[in-house]
């Protein structure tokens, strides 16, 4: 008798867990497939090319180069400036990466610099990156992102324009290929002149 109460409680205590994990599990998926249900990017920009800039009027960052020397944006005022957010372990930062390259050594002949802010990175897969890619132009760290939420960054590869007044001219999310990172290039020497 006792044999057989024990039995039962095993049972009901086995059959509850099953119902228990079948309505968690039910419940879970429901939601998942819902369209009630907020989706989240996970890093990911929903919309490309160009947005509203997001960094404040008046942002500006000091960071460490490859080298520990501090790099302030206003080192750049007097000239218009690309600042590009971007990390090596990127997907699009790698698709980009050389054409940001053979871009910057076309385009500092006109009077732009560029700037790389390696955002959640280490040194040692930044400098291989580098050299991947031949990058001649400043690379600064961003180790803990703390400059890319100042800038109001929400994914990488992110891209600023700025004027040589210092201010951001206008904002790009996502990859470029060539003739689409000339025509910002462009705009941004034309807007610069004005």
């Amino acid at each position: 008798m006792i044999k057989m109460k024990l039995i039962n409680t095993k049972n009901l205590i086995l059959i509850i867990s099953i119902i228990f994990l079948l309505t968690f599990f039910s419940l879970l998926i429901a939601g998942i497939l819902s369209d009630k249900t907020p989706k989240i990017n996970m890093g990911v920009n929903s919309i490309l090319g160009e947005v509203r800039v997001s960094a404040p009027i008046g942002s500006t960052f000091e960071l460490e180069n490859l080298l520990g020397e501090k790099i302030n944006l206003s080192d750049y005022k007097g000239k218009p400036l690309l600042i590009d957010f971007w990390s090596s372990w990127c997907g699009p930062c790698i698709k980009e990466a050389k054409i940001l390259s053979e871009a910057e050594k076309e385009w500092k002949f006109r009077g732009i610099e560029f700037i790389g802010i390696a955002v959640w990175d280490n040194q040692n897969q930044i400098n291989q990156f580098i050299e991947n890619y031949d990058i001649q132009y400043d690379i600064v760290i961003d180790k803990n992102g703390y400059t890319a939420v100042d800038f109001g960054v929400i994914a990488v590869p992110e891209k600023f324009f700025v004027r040589s007044d210092g201010s951001f001219a206008f904002k790009v999310n996502g990859p470029n290929n060539k003739k689409s990172l000339d025509a910002y290039l462009s705009r941004l020497l034309d807007e610069d002149k004005k």
